[in-house]
């Protein structure tokens, strides 16, 4: 079952639907699975190298799909320490699929994970970390 979350900040640089310099990707969530998810297409002004997407645009997703996590648990949460490990590289004008997950709650700190996938399912990048709810 699908809920799309709807309760954000428009400004936000990643999901803001009234940032005109922003991505403005939409966040789901899977409740079988127990991820949030979004479909991300990166634009030719993100490359690092030619045709490959920055990482630090790549964490930046990554760690707005954690957040999402935490949001959608109704835990509203900031990001204490991320750690991003890259694969293989995201081209530019690829679709890519970005899943987030909590695996662990202690008291008001979040462990989470995520990755970035290929339609195939290919993991391309994944990503730990440790979140303070506030």
């Amino acid at each position: 079952m699908e809920v799309e979350y709807s309760d954000t900040y428009e400004g936000c640089f990643v999901c803001g639907r009234e940032n005109p310099n922003g991505l403005r990707l939409e966040f789901s969530r899977d409740t079988e699975k127990k991820e949030v998810y979004t479909r991300w297409r990166p634009k030719e002004y993100m490359q690092g190298f030619k045709e490959v997407v920055h990482g630090g645009f790549i964490t930046m997703v990554l760690d707005e799909v954690m957040a999402k996590v935490c949001l959608f648990d109704k835990k509203p949460a900031v990001t204490l320490r991320i750690e991003v490990r890259f694969i293989k590289p995201v081209r530019v004008d690829e679709e890519i699929i970005v899943r987030g997950r909590c695996v662990e709650t202690r008291g008001r700190r979040l462990k989470l994970e995520a990755w970035c996938e290929d339609e195939a399912g290919e993991k391309r990048v994944e990503a730990g970390a440790l979140f303070l709810e506030v």
